[in-house]
């Protein structure tokens, strides 16, 4: 998968375990070996909205437990600034799209 958005912790704690599996049923084995290996804890489809978020939330409670993470884009680092952007931006074409297809269905019942 190209468009991929995760986090990365820099070691394992009982905290992290915690924060990730509230959102992936996953082992604590399976979340040191992440670590481990330099993997992300957490990735999903950076085409997601709802993907983003759950990152972006990751991040947060892992920053709040102490914990030093990194989210990537990419394989690039990236910021919550960026991320945050990114759903405004899919925010705003999910609305014009709306209204496209609006027009469209009106312009359709108004030619019958």
């Amino acid at each position: 998968m190209d468009s991929i958005i995760g986090i990365k912790a820099d070691k394992f704690t009982a905290a992290v375990a915690k924060v990730i599996r509230a959102y992936e049923d996953v082992s604590m084995s399976e979340i040191k070996r992440r670590i481990a290996d330099g993997d992300y804890i957490y990735s999903g489809d950076l085409y997601r909205a709802a993907e983003i978020k759950k990152v972006l939330k990751i991040n947060d409670e892992l920053t709040k437990a102490g914990i030093n993470c990194e989210m990537y884009v990419h394989d690039e680092v990236t910021n919550t600034e960026y991320l945050n952007n990114l759903l405004v931006s899919y925010k705003q074409t999910e609305e014009w799209t709306e209204y496209v297809m609006d027009m469209e269905a009106q312009a359709e019942e108004s030619s019958e």
